[in-house]
């Protein structure tokens, strides 16, 4: 699968299989997660991740690691190319959750 890069003033409510939004005035990002189960993957830019555009294709860093969905994917998206990463074990996707909030709450 390759992975497009489309920017955006808002994020769609529909998103397409194999394209990454993106909203630079609100520094979000969205994807339908790589694995083809539908769930909707948000990313904060910059605050979590960081999205590029080269040539038309996305590139992701660091790894998106799908904690919230049955799925479990973790991956990274490198010009437009999705490489798999193992599975986030439950401990360590329960804490990048809380690392996550913990953020949120001192940021803002």
């Amino acid at each position: 699968m390759r992975v497009t890069y489309q920017a955006v003033e808002r994020l769609p409510k529909q998103i397409d299989q194999g394209v990454l939004y993106h909203s630079k005035e609100f520094e979000v990002a969205a994807l339908s997660c790589a694995c083809g189960c539908g769930h909707r993957v948000m990313l904060l830019v910059p605050d979590s991740h960081q999205v590029f555009e080269q040539n038309g294709l996305a590139t992701v860093r660091p790894s998106i690691s799908v904690c919230d969905a049955p799925c479990k994917s973790h991956y990274v998206i490198s010009r437009g190319d999705v490489e798999w990463l193992p599975a986030f074990s439950a401990a360590q996707a329960s804490s990048v959750m809380r690392n996550q909030i913990a953020r949120h709450v001192v940021h803002d």
